[in-house]
């Protein structure tokens, strides 16, 4: 009989909690799941490495209900800053998403400093020296005309962003990937508008 007594009481305790829970936390979470907040999204879709203005954005009201804390909610956070990855519009932006620099600080600097990056084709007889050439190296580019080899002022003294092969890719990242091709094929190098313009010309 005792344990009898025993189980309506905590049977009773139980419903009890369960009363409880109904009454008193399922609203508080039901509430929670109501509660919407302003978050930016963007009015077209942006590709990546695009710098963000008031006017490609717009205001809609979302449910807060689980939602991250680098949700943007004001464009006063990216306004300014470059976006890493192509964004549609239904897409929620995140802090994550964004960066103060174009796609790195080095060429970001580049860009301030009113250069820019120019491509030129290594020849297959050149390519052995191409491989040798790595970022940052400082070369010169001699032009072959009319059966003679041209030097430009312009083209003295250029910095070398990069090397590529057939794929577009760096010879850097190239070393690390078996498949790919180890042969110079074209080199980036960062110029000026004058200097873009005369190696378009010696091409």
């Amino acid at each position: 009989m005792k344990l009898f007594q025993n189980k309506i009481v905590v049977g009773g305790v139980c419903i009890l909690v369960a009363a409880l829970l109904a009454f008193l936390l399922l609203p508080s979470l039901n509430k929670g799941k109501n509660n919407t907040i302003k978050a930016v999204f963007f009015t077209q879709e942006v590709a990546a490495g695009t710098k963000i203005t008031k006017e490609m954005t717009e205001e809609k009201e979302i449910g807060s209900y689980g939602l991250s804390d680098k949700v943007i909610t004001s464009i006063d956070q990216i306004e300014g800053k470059y976006i890493t990855k192509n964004v549609t519009p239904e897409e929620i932006l995140l802090t994550s998403m964004f960066s103060d620099y174009a796609a790195d600080e080095r060429l970001d600097k580049i860009y301030q400093n009113g250069q820019k990056l120019a491509t030129v084709t290594v020849t297959s007889l050149a390519a052995g020296v191409g491989n040798n050439v790595k970022s940052g190296d400082i070369v010169s580019i001699l032009c072959y005309e009319d059966k003679w080899v041209h030097s430009y002022n312009e083209l003295k003294g250029l910095e070398v962003y990069s090397v590529e092969n057939d794929d577009a890719q760096s010879l850097e990242e190239a070393q690390n990937d078996e498949e790919a091709e180890k042969l110079a094929s074209t080199i980036t190098l960062i110029v000026t508008d004058e200097q873009a313009e005369r190696l378009i010309y010696a091409e």
